[in-house]
């Protein structure tokens, strides 16, 4: 087979569709002939090869900051890979394009039209007055949600990661819908035998580390959890003492100067911190470090943070929102804790703290959840298998 996908961002930057794109490229690319057309980013090159995944990047502008993309490097990167993946889809004889959210699905729409190759679309959000509420309004929703149909409807598949986003789909009518999940690499995401003396390598010693992963956007209630973090620190123990524990957040974005005013204005200088954007290869030894793995997520396509947490050893905690509840079960593997209520995400934390049997219990279940059910090779079979499925 010879699969096309045209994506706006793959790794190093990193996010939910970057690492679905990323590992099933990597994995498909062993035995398929996969080429990923992206954006050029800072100290990577053009051009990589790996067994037959070929990654090319093309873009007027290279990509320094790879937390956030202006609407003008976007803008300017669509046009690029628009024009190399014509080349390629026409000089490969591509026989598939993969296409991977909207704005990849405008191009996979485009080159369609123009090549007859038939494309499939990827979808890991729907919730648009959510992740973006600055762009909220009537005319923008109806413009997005028109060119979102045409592109659902002239796909061949339409692919979600969650069922939630399936429901998405269904509403335009759609008859060939799948679910097929994010995974997680359990070969990377392992608990870590001695954690407290990875943490205190890593700067953060205390009785409880409390991890976040997540870009520093609305959506995902950052803001909410340092709110949390507040109550906490006010609180005593049973004996008066105060709380023993830390927050680490990963992940930069354009709320980072709100969410560091925060943490000035309720005193949580040595509670709480912003370790911003880190290579995701060290993401995996940050978040085993961690007893609870908590993101307090408003909207949620998916969410791979969670079950690479559940991966790695940490009691998680989440909202129940979007694909979240695909996977978390509470009080079974994870607990939830309500959107947009930072009381109750600091009641959740403190049970946690408190509670280390049920803590275990989330771990041991999380673990196997993960291992089971989410592994990147089970779930880029499935991918491949639909590429087949569509081909013959």
């Amino acid at each position: 087979m010879k699969i096309l996908i045209p994506s706006i961002h793959y790794p190093p930057v990193i996010g939910g569709f970057e690492i679905f794109t990323q590992s099933i490229a990597e994995e498909i690319g062993k035995t398929d002939d996969i080429f990923v057309v992206t954006s050029r980013v800072i100290n990577v090159p053009d051009k990589e090869e790996r067994n037959k995944l070929k990654i090319f990047r093309t873009s007027p502008q290279e990509l320094k900051d790879l937390s956030y993309s202006g609407s003008k490097f976007i803008l300017g990167a669509m046009v690029w890979i628009f024009f190399k993946s014509l080349r390629i889809a026409r000089k490969e004889k591509v026989q598939l394009i993969h296409a991977q959210g909207f704005l990849s699905g405008i191009l996979s729409y485009m080159l369609s039209k123009i090549t007859r190759i038939p494309y499939i679309i990827t979808i890991q959000s729907a919730d648009f007055s959510v992740y973006h509420h600055k762009l909220n309004i009537k005319p923008i929703v109806s413009l997005y949600e028109k060119m979102e149909k045409a592109i659902f409807i002239n796909a061949k598949y339409c692919h979600a990661i969650s069922k939630h986003l399936e429901n998405h789909l269904l509403k335009y009518g759609l008859k060939k819908t799948i679910v097929i999940p994010n995974g997680v690499d359990t070969k990377k995401f392992v608990p870590d035998p001695d954690k407290f003396s990875t943490r205190k390598k890593l700067g953060f010693d205390t009785k409880n580390l409390i991890v976040c992963v997540s870009r520093l956007e609305h959506k995902n209630g950052t803001h909410d959890l340092i709110e949390a973090a507040h109550i906490l620190n006010e609180q005593k123990t049973k004996d008066g003492k105060q709380r023993d524990f830390k927050i680490i957040v990963l992940g930069s974005g354009s709320q980072r100067e709100k969410l560091q005013e925060m943490i000035e204005k309720f005193a949580l200088k040595d509670k709480v911190f912003l370790l911003g954007s880190i290579l995701y290869s060290e993401v995996p030894k940050h978040v085993a470090a961690g007893d609870i793995f908590i993101r307090p997520s408003l909207a949620e396509g998916f969410g791979n943070v969670f079950v690479e947490a559940m991966a790695a050893g940490a009691a998680v905690i989440g909202t129940p929102v979007g694909g979240i509840p695909d996977f978390l079960k509470d009080n079974v593997n994870g607990l939830f804790c309500e959107p947009g209520n930072p009381k109750d995400i600091a009641e959740k934390i403190e049970k946690l703290m408190s509670d280390k049997n049920l803590a275990q219990k989330l771990i041991t279940n999380g673990i196997k959840t993960a291992r089971e059910e989410y592994d990147w090779t089970g779930i880029a079979k499935r991918v491949r298998d639909l590429y087949g499925e569509i081909l013959n």
